[in-house]
């Protein structure tokens, strides 16, 4: 095995490059190939190697459907969306109107938010009334019964 390169050698070009002879060095290149050429335990060696670089070469970063499966899923939506039956419920109603109003339903939390807040509010206010003291409870009587204001002597 008159090749100018050692197993060693060749192991450490791999260790070092992976197992794709283009990465290798060019210098060395054409001896690494008449190694593996004419040796199994070379061979081998670039086998394992070419399956270590298959588990680190990452994925693409996005992979991109083939037209026919594009089309199949497609096609699959146009189904199951003529399937569907249309609701026309109160609930369906709302719905629509909250489209209109916030297309792409991204306000709805917010106003939802809104709308609790405000209930709230108004229970609050109306809570309040009923929690004066006795004296401004009757203040409050007299003054809506008359329309004129009516003053308490103290």
């Amino acid at each position: 095995m008159a090749t100018g390169m050692s197993p060693d050698r060749l192991a450490e070009i791999i260790d070092a490059c992976g197992a794709d002879p283009r990465r290798w060095p060019e210098a060395e290149r054409a001896a690494a190939e008449a190694l593996l050429a004419a040796s199994a335990e070379a061979r081998a060696l670039q086998r394992e190697a070419a399956a270590l670089d298959a588990l680190l070469t990452p994925a693409p970063a996005r992979i991109e459907p083939s037209d026919a499966l594009r089309a199949r899923i497609m096609a699959q939506a146009a189904s199951l969306a003529a399937a569907q039956p249309r609701r026309t419920g109160w609930r369906q109603q709302v719905a629509e109107a909250a489209g209109f109003l916030f297309p792409g339903g991204r306000m709805m939390p917010q106003l939802a938010t809104l709308a609790f807040a405000l209930a709230i509010g108004i229970g609050a206010g109306f809570t309040n009334l009923g929690m004066a003291d006795s004296q401004d409870s009757d203040l409050v009587t007299l003054q809506l019964a008359s329309a004129a204001p009516v003053y308490l002597e103290e």
